[in-house]
């Protein structure tokens, strides 16, 4: 199998369609809501957590109904979270042939792109992927990352961001700010990731 490109997509503007309403569709929405994208989420029914979660996104357009293969059209990106094998087939060839990348819940092998699990501190975010292998592993590499990095840290992240801009500012030699920096990344990881940091 070749290797996968890590990358973070821009969805703002973007239009995703979202086909199923089960839990499989609900795990694709928490990783969408947030995005700004131009939702629309087709299902012949759905859960009651789902419709929950969609009441909180922003302008997203709830069709229940039952899909239909040119209900594609127009879309930048697709989301297949049927229970349907066939549906979820038919969607993919149809995808395929006009050229929109899709995701395939039930088959790695006919995704275009795979949702990641993601850990979020501040402004950081970590992507982790087993290449669609193993979505269980991924989720506890980022558990392993929570423990790693509490919540209770965000600020000091967004400060140390906020340090870096000005810096950039303020110090014009780049070897100098290098230094500045490392120090400042010295100071954080002795006070905060060392294992001799006691709870």
């Amino acid at each position: 199998m070749n290797q996968l490109l890590p990358v973070f997509i821009k969805l703002e503007n973007k239009k995703v369609l979202v086909v199923g309403g089960g839990n499989v569709a609900l795990e694709k929405l928490q990783h969408l809501k947030d995005t700004g994208c131009a939702l629309t989420i087709i299902s012949k029914e759905f859960k009651s957590e789902t419709l929950r979660l969609l009441s909180s996104i922003k302008d997203v357009k709830i069709e229940t109904r039952e899909v239909r293969v040119v209900d594609l059209d127009g879309f930048d990106l697709v989301y297949s979270a049927t229970n349907d094998r066939q549906t979820n087939r038919d969607l993919v060839e149809y995808a395929k042939q006009k050229k929109i990348w899709i995701n395939c819940a039930d088959d790695p092998s006919l995704c275009d792109f795979y949702s990641s699990a993601y850990f979020d501190r501040g402004p950081i975010r970590v992507a982790v992927s087993t290449q669609g292998g193993f979505a269980g592993l991924a989720g506890t590499i980022r558990t392993i990352l929570e423990e790693i990095l509490p919540q209770d840290h965000d600020q000091e992240l967004e400060n140390l961001l906020e340090i870096r801009n000005l810096s950039k500012r303020k110090l014009g030699d780049p070897e100098e700010r290098k230094t500045a920096l490392k120090f400042l990344l010295s100071e954080f990881k002795q006070k905060y990731l060392s294992t001799d940091t006691k709870s």
